[in-house]
């Protein structure tokens, strides 16, 4: 009997409320194909350390040059693979996996790829908004980590970066504004999914992003979310949550 795939992920202080919309592609795309997997839980000091000893690739170079190591990264023992990225991971579960539910249905793997690069490019105004309030959602070591890496990575002191009032507030109607340009997106497809009725990793994309809002603003402001676009978040975030149980996230143990 194979093993389970290894997922590396990143610990937060709020169970069952993933924070990091890249490590759940990966989270939602071993579940949507069904395979077994277990979650190894790295606080953001320790990755780099971590990748570098199971040869995981680095996912791109910091300003001064160096390797930079993110998550998700996934090892997989029946084959000896590791691979970093959640779209890389997504092409090889694809290969590795055929006969488990596609991913790119009509060979849409370019398409999506595009897609996957829009995407991320348009999420670009809301980021410093949510950097804020993850920070204060991740464990202590992980929190000052982060805090330092942002600040050096947008070039300002970390308490300029969406402080509360007028400018938290305009960061606010920014998520609004980023979200409509994704709704327009699936208006365009006339159909439940971005393939019209086709379900695949653009999907998965969006619904892991919608998830990682769900986790970020709680209360009042996802309510408000939830609703905005005659309700196109709260029903994306109730289609993926159904992957949540199959993840193994809900129940558990959050331990490194």
């Amino acid at each position: 009997m194979s093993q389970p795939i290894i997922l590396y992920d990143i610990p937060n202080q709020v169970a069952g409320k993933p924070l990091s919309g890249n490590t759940l592609k990966a989270r939602y795309t071993l579940a949507y194909k069904g395979l077994a997997f277990k979650t190894v839980w790295i606080e953001l000091p320790d990755i780099a350390k971590r990748m570098k000893a199971i040869d995981a690739k680095p996912t791109g170079h910091k300003p001064d040059g160096s390797d930079s190591y993110t998550l998700p990264v996934i090892q997989d023992p029946s084959t000896g693979v590791v691979v970093s990225d959640s779209f890389a991971i997504a092409e090889y579960l694809e290969k590795t996996y055929p006969s488990k539910p596609t991913l790119f249905p009509h060979d849409s793997v370019a398409l999506i790829s595009v897609f996957d690069s829009a995407l991320m490019k348009s999420l670009v105004p809301m980021l410093q908004i949510i950097a804020v309030i993850v920070s204060a959602k991740l464990n202590p070591i992980s929190a000052e980590h982060f805090k330092k890496d942002t600040a050096k990575r947008l070039g300002a002191k970390w308490e300029d970066i969406s402080p509360e009032g007028p400018r938290r507030e305009q960061d606010w109607k920014n998520v609004k504004e980023v979200l409509g340009i994704i709704d327009g997106w699936y208006s365009k497809s006339d159909g439940k999914h971005i393939m019209r009725d086709t379900f695949s990793y653009a999907d998965i994309i969006v619904g892991a992003w919608v998830r990682c809002f769900n986790g970020v603003f709680e209360g009042e402001k996802w309510e408000e979310m939830r609703s905005w676009h005659d309700g196109r978040w709260g029903k994306i975030a109730e289609e993926t949550n159904k992957y949540l149980n199959q993840s193994g996230l809900v129940n558990e143990k959050r331990v490194l």
